[in-house]
């Protein structure tokens, strides 16, 4: 009888162990999905700039290839 009790004793501190790993690493993702995301934003941002940067100078130029 006592073997049956320090056994589910044992169980259910695991349990509570893994419940609790868990919920750290469902946490983990979704603090690297949040990271993720903000740097795919600036990133985005970034390259946008440089697109209408790329933009300005081609129109400048066939601006000045016209005259």
């Amino acid at each position: 009888m006592s073997n049956t009790i320090e056994l589910n004793e044992s169980i259910r501190k695991d349990k509570v162990k893994l419940h609790s790993a868990i919920t750290s690493l469902n946490k983990c993702m979704a603090d690297y999905k949040a990271v993720r995301k903000t740097e795919w934003k600036s990133f985005k941002m970034k390259i946008k700039a440089e697109i209408n940067g790329v933009e300005e100078s081609i129109k400048a130029l066939t601006i000045l290839h016209k005259k």
